[in-house]
């Protein structure tokens, strides 16, 4: 084999379907290449259990979480599942999801009924039982066709034929049969399109609509007026089907990978795929289904409780060293089998030291093996003249920093320099804080943030790959120096790898510094360092304000009572003119909006018109908090105290006193509209509001809403959520009455303010979901 015939993946990356993964020559079809693990091994006996159950006999139902980081092989073992249960005598239905996507009507369309399809005569066998069971027990009343009815139970005879035979009612049975696939499936609308499809004259409609597509007239007429394309609609077609084969005693199995996909959709998108997944995992589990996904660890633990005691979590280990081996030499042979011995011979030209430091660089991680054997096998053939005659661990490391060093250190550096010239940070490269003295190994710093008076800094240094303990070594000095160049106040210190860093070697940095190193990379490597340095500045500054508190602590003492008694007096008295206000405010703003609704009067600064929804009073457990929103606009954006000082009638020098400019700045002006738009969309959104409640509440006590009802007050209140995200509310205090315009706030300006500011983002943000439970409460009966 030469570079270009390299037999290991360059982009390990196993799919569910398609077959162009881990393909090792371009355009050849990938070989499932695996090695036996617990965790393989695991998946295959509960496969087992569930597909040899006895076929008489009711189905135990299970759901399997693999759960595991990127590349520990959850969707390697995922593909093996599906391998087992395609190649299983009894055939069981398969509905297999790569990712879960927003547009789930597109992966119900596009993957998952291509699979009915494939097994329609199936799944017309499986109404076919339940048309026959409810023939039988219509016959069961005739001592003289229990015969005939036991043939049918048995399914020896046809049900259509019998019906026609002996001149049954074929409406009854069909309605009979509509109330049955009902109570076994929970879904009105399903049930009536399955009942159907036992009869050639729907056929064609109910099939169209199963798969995605919008309904046909004739199912409109019975209730079925919209297509099976949501997260929910498509979770409850498949726990449809899963209460259809479970009944009939058949095997059905799904499998989703990657389930994490689903957590980064938006709040609302991602809560309601959360409650319907967590549903169907039960309908799986109760009727005898066999459910796995895939899923990040951290994503596992978004679930509620209840989800955690249905599944059975996998976790995938990391592979051992005689692992590696056997998966090196399967890929380097593809007809070896598993009991074939000599591992250790079969890796060449890998010699078996370099495969076992690849296993300790990689942390056994799978995905990591598979491309570190990539780049070494390319870097070997290319210096050997095509065929590589010996990989061992000189070829290895220099692989590693060919292929994952993309950019020099003094790139590196230029990308950490360009992060603290535009953040909030005083910093000095080491050329010039040791300019005038020595720094010994601290100079291998390559940035000092100082933090503080005492001496305290963040020292940020830059490393190549680090696949060797000496390195790490070599570091432990500049670290050791780093600390001793601050002295007695602390130092934190980061590390930039530029490149990579092998598994045991990361635990040995973040032990060694106290912080996880950063590996370079162009996609999140500004956000993480940003981050890193914040948290840094923010433990030295926590660590050295009980030093700087002691040094004022004896000059406060002799003012603390007094001021404290001072305070505490001003405060309660700001609290009851707050009070007073905010409560003479609401009132009085209740009072124009009756009015205005009764047509008295219009708003103030309004002209008289009436909205839809001031034909309708909303109840005051809604009202309220659109009462309180707008009383922290007029909080936050009140007359300040300049501008009435401007218009004063009561200057004391009249005789001197000349016309005043008032001198607007950019932010006040950005405040005013902040304060405009969100004025006229919290009008805009209590009118929505308003009217969705006028067209539900038809009376005093009026019927529970609709689905569809809830879902279009879910999209008003929602729309105004991702709309206010938008405006900032803290640019609103630029128009704030309590002291926005001094130079220098007193603390008790500043306490207000910040007071104000809480309240405003409190009463604001997230109001959209607020509103939609006090609603839903509201006209729920």
């Amino acid at each position: 084999m030469t570079a270009e015939e390299n037999p290991f993946p360059s982009v390990p990356a196993a799919r569910l379907s398609g077959s162009d993964d881990l393909a090792p020559l371009a355009g050849a079809a990938a070989p499932y290449v695996t090695v036996e693990t617990d965790a393989i091994r695991a998946v295959g006996r509960q496969l087992a259990a569930y597909l040899d159950q006895a076929p008489d006999m009711p189905s135990r139902g299970r759901a399997l979480a693999v759960v595991g980081d990127y590349g520990s092989g959850k969707s390697h073992i995922a593909r093996g599942l599906v391998r087992g249960v395609t190649a299983h005598p009894t055939a069981p239905l398969l509905w297999m999801i790569d990712e879960p996507v927003w547009d789930f009507g597109a992966i119900y369309r596009d993957r998952l009924v291509n699979d009915l399809k494939e097994q329609k005569a199936a799944f017309y066998d499986v109404l076919l039982d339940y048309y026959s069971d409810v023939t039988a027990e219509s016959l069961d009343q005739s001592r003289s066709l229990r015969d005939i009815a036991d043939g049918l139970r048995q399914r020896r005879l046809d049900p259509q034929a019998v019906i026609d035979a002996f001149t049954l009612s074929e409406t009854a049975i069909r309605r009979d049969l509509e109330h049955r696939l009902q109570v076994l499936t929970e879904h009105g609308k399903f049930s009536s399109a399955l009942a159907l499809l036992q009869f050639p004259e729907y056929q064609d409609a109910v099939w169209e609509w199963l798969m995605g597509n919008p309904p046909s007239p004739v199912l409109r007429e019975r209730g079925i007026t919209t297509p099976i394309d949501d997260v929910s609609s498509v979770f409850d077609a498949l726990a449809v089907f899963a209460f259809l084969y479970g009944r009939a005693g058949r095997r059905f199995v799904l499998i989703i990978d990657m389930l994490e996909k689903a957590l980064e959709w938006p709040r609302d998108r991602r809560i309601d795929f959360m409650q319907a997944f967590e549903k169907l995992v039960n309908v799986y589990v109760s009727v005898g289904g066999l459910m796995v996904f895939c899923v990040l660890p951290e994503a596992l633990s978004e679930f509620r409780e209840s989800l955690h005691e249905r599944i059975l979590p996998i976790r995938p280990t990391p592979l051992t060293v005689p692992q590696t081996m056997e998966l090196v030499a399967r890929y380097l042979r593809p007809g070896r089998r598993p009991d074939d011995p000599g591992a250790a011979e079969a890796v060449a030209p890998f010699l078996p030291d370099s495969v076992a430091y690849i296993q300790g660089l990689a942390g056994g991680v799978p995905r990591r093996v598979l491309k570190l054997c990539h780049h070494a096998w390319s870097l070997a053939a290319a210096r050997d003249g095509g065929v590589p005659l010996a990989i061992d661990d000189v070829v290895v490391r220099d692989a590693v920093r060919e292929a994952f060093e993309v950019a020099t250190r003094d790139d590196v550096r230029a990308a950490l320099e360009s992060v603290l010239l535009t953040g909030p940070w005083r910093f000095e490269p080491s050329s010039t804080r040791f300019a005038h003295r020595a720094g010994h190994a601290a100079e291998g710093v390559d940035f000092w943030i100082p933090v503080g008076r005492s001496g305290a800094a963040v020292a940020v240094l830059t490393s190549d790959s680090m696949v060797l303990d000496d390195q790490v070594d070599r570091l432990k000095r500049v670290v050791e120096a780093a600390r001793a160049d601050t002295g007695s106040a602390p130092c934190e210190v980061l590390v930039v790898v530029n490149g990579y860093l092998a598994g045991p070697l990361r635990q040995r940095l973040a032990d060694l510094t106290g912080n996880q190193p950063i590996v370079y990379s162009d996609k999140h490597f500004r956000r993480a360092i940003q981050e890193a340095i914040r948290d840094a500045v923010q433990r030295l500054q926590n660590s050295g304000r009980d030093g700087e508190l002691q040094v004022l602590r004896e000059r406060m003492e002799g003012l603390a009572y007094q001021q404290t008694n001072v305070l505490d007096y001003l405060q309660r008295i700001d609290g009851r003119v707050e009070q007073i206000n905010t409560s003479s405010g609401a009132r009085l703003g209740e009072l124009f909006q009756m009015l205005s609704e009764a047509g008295e009067i219009p708003l103030p600064g309004t002209t008289p018109r009436r909205s839809p929804a001031a034909r309708f009073r909303l109840p005051q457990e809604i009202q309220r908090h659109f009462d309180r929103a707008f009383d922290m606009i007029g909080l936050m954006s009140g007359v300040p105290a300049t501008f009435r000082q401007v218009f004063s009638l009561h200057d004391p020098d009249a005789a001197s006193a000349r016309p005043q400019r008032l001198n607007f700045t950019r932010e006040q002006f950005q405040a005013v509209g902040v304060a405009v738009l969100l004025q006229k969309l919290l009008e805009a959104f209590r009118d929505s509001v308003g009217e969705w409640v006028r067209q539900v509440v038809a009376g005093p006590v009026g019927p529970p809403p609709t689905q569809e009802q809830e879902r279009r007050l879910r999209v008003i209140c929602r729309s105004y959520d991702i709309t206010a995200e938008m405006l900032p509310v803290f640019r609103l205090e630029s128009l704030a009455a309590l002291g926005p315009f001094t130079d220098e706030l007193d603390p008790m300006e500043q306490a207000a303010r910040s007071f104000h500011r809480a309240e405003a983002e409190q009463a604001l943000s997230r109001l959209g979901e607020r509103v939609f439970e006090a609603t839903m409460t509201s006209v729920r009966p």
